[in-house]
């Protein structure tokens, strides 16, 4: 009877070792998993700018690797300011996700609502107002100044113009510097909403850019 019990006891003792070991194994790869998750998502945020240097979701992925992770989903639009992923670590998986404030990558007073057309200073103030913080306004107008050196970051970043003109127009031919456009951050699919249900005088021209609003009748 002891001999037997003291074999029960050694077969639980290596059980419960292994349910630790386990544990432990599990713990780790959850903290993993989670630097990971985090390390991807605030790499994808960055290249969703027009800074960035390639896709999102590649980044994404790339810093997942880099990690020891592999990417499992990615909630990265390109050009989208708040990103989500999901990263898998041995048995752990880990979401994160990151924002970046588009205010502190444009040229200083971009957001400001001078300058712009009054017609669409005025709607895009009563747009923002309705949201209720949902949407915000990223950039309005632009002197020739500011739009080159936005056109200078985006020849560096796509490598020739004919690449960088769609997404930047080149100085002397934006609409911001004109007075006519606005880039908006936040639910953008509540802006169009909103511009629809309140009869606003803005549309969206650009189909790779659903943030840049333009008063109606600007492309005349």
């Amino acid at each position: 009877m002891t001999v037997l019990v003291a074999a029960v006891s050694l077969i639980l003792s290596f059980t419960v070792s292994s349910i630790h070991l386990r544990s432990s194994a599990v713990a780790t790869d959850r903290v993993r998993a989670q630097a990971a998750a985090d390390a991807a998502a605030l790499a994808a945020v960055a290249e969703g700018t027009i800074y960035g240097s390639a896709s999102p979701e590649e980044q994404a992925r790339l810093f997942a690797e880099r990690n020891g992770g592999e990417l499992i989903e990615c909630d990265c639009l390109s050009g989208s300011y708040r990103v989500q992923v999901e990263v898998e670590v041995g048995e752990a998986t880990a979401v994160a996700a990151a924002m970046i404030d588009p205010t502190m990558l444009m040229p200083a007073d971009a957001t400001s609502p001078r300058g712009l057309h009054p017609r669409l200073a005025v709607s895009i103030e009563r747009l923002i107002a309705v949201a209720q913080g949902r949407v915000y306004l990223v950039s309005g107008f632009r002197s020739t100044q500011q739009q080159s050196l936005l056109w200078d970051r985006a020849l560096s970043r796509y490598g020739s113009p004919e690449a960088a003109d769609d997404w930047v127009a080149p100085p002397g031919n934006s609409m911001h510097e004109r007075g006519l456009a606005v880039d908006l951050g936040g639910d953008l699919l509540q802006a169009a909403a909103l511009a629809d249900s309140l009869g606003l005088p803005l549309y969206r021209p650009l189909a790779n850019e659903p943030w840049h609003f333009e008063l109606v009748g600007s492309r005349r």
